[in-house]
């Protein structure tokens, strides 16, 4: 994998984590909508526009974007690092990111409003439903968040499979030996 491929690789990564933001900030967007409220409707779809439009040129160019960030080698030039580890390590850092930049200040956006709710006497069943909401969607993305940091080898292996363990078994399969 030449620096260029590494540089891609984390481009669609950042794609996929902005496809993600711009569907969030759409259905706010059609939230709001929902409510009435007089705001210009231009600027509620224009942050999403341009997430998706992002998330796109990422998504099916990122060597172009990756050659004008490192400088161009050949490819022969190539770093040493299993491929394999690498999107491992990407699963875990895209995992970690969802955690600490979207779940956790979700949960604590509820929390604090919860004991503000409870310190005025009121019953967390009396709570609005946005707020409710919020904790669920809180709950879901550290939820995807672990599952991302946890999971981060059985999630490479089914992204990316190795071709080390095709060629392994293909060579047990042909030496009669079962035993790997």
């Amino acid at each position: 994998m030449t620096p260029q491929q590494a540089v891609g690789l984390a481009g669609r990564l950042f794609a996929i984590w902005l496809a993600l933001g711009a569907l969030q900030s759409w259905l706010a967007a059609r939230a709001v909508q929902a409510e009435g409220l007089p705001d210009a409707h231009w600027l509620q779809y224009s942050v999403p526009a341009v997430y998706w439009l992002a998330a796109v040129l990422l998504w099916f160019f990122p060597l172009s974007i990756a050659h004008r960030l490192v400088p161009r080698t050949r490819y022969e030039d190539r770093m040493v690092l299993p491929v394999q580890q690498l999107v491992t390590v990407a699963c875990v850092v895209l995992g970690l990111a969802v955690v600490l930049l979207r779940a956790l200040p979700a949960l604590a956006d509820y929390v604090a409003a919860a004991a503000f709710w409870l310190g005025a006497g009121q019953p967390l069943a009396a709570m609005d439903a946005d707020r409710k909401a919020g904790l669920l969607v809180g709950a879901i993305e550290l939820a995807a968040g672990l599952a991302c940091m946890f999971k981060a080898d059985a999630i490479s292996r089914h992204v990316l499979p190795a071709p080390e363990r095709e060629r392994e078994s293909a060579y047990a399969t042909l030496s009669g030996d079962t035993q790997l």
